[in-house]
């Protein structure tokens, strides 16, 4: 009976412990990335592009109910940039991971450009001089009157 019981015990571990690797990045609802060479990301031991992380992302959140990213340290601005637009569109919350603690990115939409206060007004053409008079037409050469045919010789 110990030794079923014992059996038992191990597998649900394991089970346990299986489903826990399985997950591999994604912990308290939030999905881990690690930033890669020339704006890659890795997650889950997949490496992807940007675009391909967002429809990723929203794969796991319709799926697996994330509800945030987390930016592993060592990433670049523009890495940063991609994963906050992510999450923007996405609708969930970033976080940069700082060595131990998580700083929360800035996934507020931006604002719209303002409008002038005043509409800028435009240049008056400029005024053309006095126009040029055309050139009076030619007037046509009249034509040559053609030369009064010589009359045949009589007697002929």
């Amino acid at each position: 009976m110990n030794k079923i019981l014992r059996i038992a015990l191990l597998v649900v571990g394991l089970v346990m412990a299986a489903t826990a690797f399985a997950r591999g990045d994604i912990r308290d609802n939030r999905a881990w990335v690690k930033p890669e060479k020339g704006d890659k990301f890795s997650i889950n031991g997949y490496v992807m592009g940007k675009v391909e992380l967002y429809g990723y992302l929203g794969q796991l959140r319709d799926d697996e109910h994330i509800t945030g990213v987390v930016l592993r340290k060592g990433a670049n601005e523009a890495q940063t940039k991609a994963i906050v637009s992510s999450a923007r569109t996405l609708q969930i919350e970033a976080f940069e991971d700082d060595g131990g603690d998580l700083k929360k990115l800035d996934t507020s939409p931006l604002a719209a450009p303002a409008t002038p206060a005043t509409p800028a007004t435009p240049a008056t053409p400029a005024t053309p001089g006095t126009p040029a008079t055309p050139a009076t037409p030619a007037t046509p050469a009249t034509p040559a009157t053609p030369a009064t045919p010589a009359t045949p010789p009589e007697g002929h």
